[in-house]
């Protein structure tokens, strides 16, 4: 039986799909052994067992697959805590995130600083917050709604607040960067207490602005 055109094009897709998957594990695995400043396209696109062409096509640089990559963490954490039936409040569900955040960063720390590194050498300090950033922010006016009173006062800014969250959790990995031990728990126990120091900071300026 003969392809129909639609077939054709589903199975291209599918192709150029498990392509880009090879040749994003391979980036990693080679990131995470070689080092990211050591690593070349063309080892990744060998590990692949893809051409170089293909891997560039995927990724035309380094630092495009660790932009993917956190991309791809930022969005398992959240579907990992923005359903879970036991976060009753949207506080405790902030605090969630970058807990999970934090350890899944420990989890596997020399793929955390390559990858980091990486996003580093590509991009500096990024200029503007993932689309994720949304969802924290109504995370944290559904914070205020929460409180008992006639609600949210003016100063208490839910998008100020997820900047500032993002530079703490930021902050604490850059100070550890150079180190190639893992934290073994430190790394998240940092990023634990500095996270409920600004969530509580937020929840006095709007009970008290």
């Amino acid at each position: 039986m003969r392809q129909t055109e639609g077939e054709k094009q589903d199975g291209r897709t599918r192709n150029a799909q498990a392509n880009r998957e090879r040749v994003y594990a391979a980036a990693i695995k080679v990131f995470t052994s070689r080092g990211y400043d050591a690593a070349t396209m063309d080892e990744i696109a060998a590990e692949a067992g893809v051409a170089r062409r293909t891997a560039f096509n995927h990724f035309p640089a380094k630092s495009d697959i660790a932009t993917e990559w956190a991309v791809r963490g930022g969005e398992s954490v959240f579907a990992l805590v923005r359903d879970v039936d036991h976060i009753t409040s949207a506080a405790d569900r902030v605090r969630a995130y970058f807990h999970e955040l934090a350890l899944m960063a420990e989890r596997d720390w020399d793929e955390t600083r390559q990858m980091t590194t990486g996003l580093l050498r590509g991009h500096g300090v990024p200029p503007h917050r993932s689309q994720l950033s949304v969802e924290l922010r109504d995370w944290l006016r559904e914070c205020l709604r929460e409180r008992p009173g006639n609600g949210p006062a003016p100063a208490a800014d839910p998008a100020l607040t997820v900047d500032v969250l993002y530079d703490v959790f930021q902050g604490a990995l850059m100070r550890r960067l150079s180190q190639d031990a893992a934290p073994h728990g430190a790394f998240t126990a940092e990023v634990d207490a500095a996270i409920a120091l600004v969530l509580a900071g937020f929840a006095s300026d709007a009970g008290h602005a």
